[in-house]
């Protein structure tokens, strides 16, 4: 990367830090994750790996919820804000490419989201792993989060690129994440019974969204049993086994989190951008 580029990155970076969402989502993340690590790992001692996946499904379900916002929100105004107030314009005037504009700001803002969330799972991290909770474990569930969370922000990146208002961008977000998060397993098995949809879609969907995909990719590696996955992961595992879910889950993530990112970037680089 040139150095204007990594001007870009510096800046978006040091603006996180001082902006209140960082802060925000770490402290919420720690909270959360040392309330799940501090009591809710206590059966673990007693149950060994059942007690603590039965556990740490309460974090993978707060990341669930959480992480998809704290990564998208900033993502949707890393150009929309200042497309808004006049100043990308003269950023563009200045000696710098599109490409040194647009990746600056996007390593920038995904780099500070990922910091966001190392600060509020690390400690966490530490305390589950002192409970028995094995560190490969741990790192799964660390690394899946990330996963996510570059998937919102190449979404957020791809909205802020192609809509003008950071309203609207964040509208449409807001519409994008909600469909994710209601067509999960039980919306879909919903529409399966109730339109007899086949039960491929209920797999295909599994991956595509990527939503669902974090959920049961995460989720194999935690429960041993399936107990916890639901029918349609159950039939996931049974049938790809959990090394198999875990690549295609992850796989479906690196999708989400490069394409979007691609297309973003096309949508940013056009002439009447």
């Amino acid at each position: 990367m040139r150095a204007a580029g990594r001007l870009f990155l510096e800046r978006e970076l040091a603006s996180a830090f001082r902006a209140r969402w960082f802060i925000a989502y770490a402290a919420i993340f720690l909270v959360g994750g040392m309330a799940v690590a501090t009591f809710g790992l206590g059966d673990a001692i007693i149950y060994g790996y059942r007690g603590y996946a039965k556990s740490l499904a309460g974090l993978v379900h707060l990341s669930l919820f959480f992480v998809p916002l704290m990564a998208l929100i900033p993502a949707v105004g890393a150009i929309a804000d200042e497309r808004e107030s006049g100043a990308l314009e003269y950023l563009l005037s200045q000696p710098v490419s599109f490409g040194e504009v647009f990746w600056g700001k996007w390593l920038g803002t995904a780099g500070a989201v990922c910091l966001s969330i190392a600060i509020g799972l690390g400690a966490a991290s530490a305390v589950a792993v002192v409970r028995g909770v094995p560190a490969a474990v741990v790192i799964a569930l660390f690394l899946f989060v990330v996963l996510l969370a570059l998937a919102f922000v190449a979404l957020g990146f791809l909205l802020t690129a192609s809509v003008r208002s950071r309203l609207k961008a964040t509208t449409i977000g807001m519409i994008l994440w909600l469909f994710f998060v209601a067509l999960g397993t039980l919306g879909i098995m919903a529409a399966f019974i109730r339109w007899g949809l086949p039960s491929q879609v209920l797999v295909a969907w599994a991956f595509v969204n990527p939503v669902e995909a974090f959920r049961i990719g995460i989720l194999s590696v935690l429960d041993p049993d399936l107990s916890i996955l639901g029918p349609v992961g159950q039939r996931i595992v049974s049938s790809l086994g959990v090394p198999g879910t875990v690549a295609v889950s992850s796989g479906s993530l690196i999708a989400w989190a490069v394409v979007p990112t691609f297309i973003g970037w096309a949508m940013f680089n056009r002439p009447d951008s």
